[in-house]
């Protein structure tokens, strides 16, 4: 009879352990979406109040964000440090694809990733402030969809979940 009490327990945390992690992922694309902004308005302040060249402020941030994006900028840094011949956008992309396969990074944050790495194209520095304020209302609009994604899917997916678990005990006991 414990047995049974102790593999339903199981099963229990198990659908319940599910369920949370779920709704952890889409926590994780909105934490990393708030951090890219962040990063974001960082940046674009640099270029258009303190007209800092872009090897410089990559390095300043390497040093003020937060993981993984501290490393993820000190690569960008230091691959404008050497540069051999290659422009930022080369540069900054190189970084992304060397993070698409690792774990740190959601595919929706290397997705958005990869499209501010686009905003750098743009010769002047007005005209990649103007770049990164359009990429900072898409970073927004994004933020938001996924806030209310989550808070309607969140409480389904708990539900679920424990039901399932339910269920599963019911069905092998």
């Amino acid at each position: 009879m414990w047995q049974k009490l102790i593999a339903g327990a199981c099963v229990m945390t198990g659908a319940l352990g599910f369920g949370w992690s779920l709704c952890g992922e889409m926590n994780s694309d909105i934490r990393h979406l708030k951090q890219q902004k962040q990063i974001l308005l960082q940046i674009s302040g640099e270029i258009a109040y303190l007209h800092r060249p872009m090897e410089e402020i990559f390095d300043m941030m390497a040093g003020r964000a937060e993981p993984p994006y501290d490393l993820f900028l000190c690569d960008v840094a230091r691959g404008m440090e050497e540069r051999n011949g290659n422009s930022l956008i080369r540069i900054w992309n190189a970084a992304v694809q060397d993070r698409k396969n690792g774990a740190d990074f959601s595919q929706t944050a290397i997705t958005h990733l990869e499209k501010m790495g686009n905003c750098f194209e743009y010769e002047g520095g007005q005209l990649q402030v103007e770049a990164l304020r359009l990429f900072e209302m898409e970073l927004d609009s994004e933020i938001d969809r996924l806030t209310v994604k989550r808070n309607e899917n969140s409480r389904l997916i708990k539900a679920l979940s424990t039901l399932t678990g339910i269920l599963c005990i019911i069905l092998f006991l």
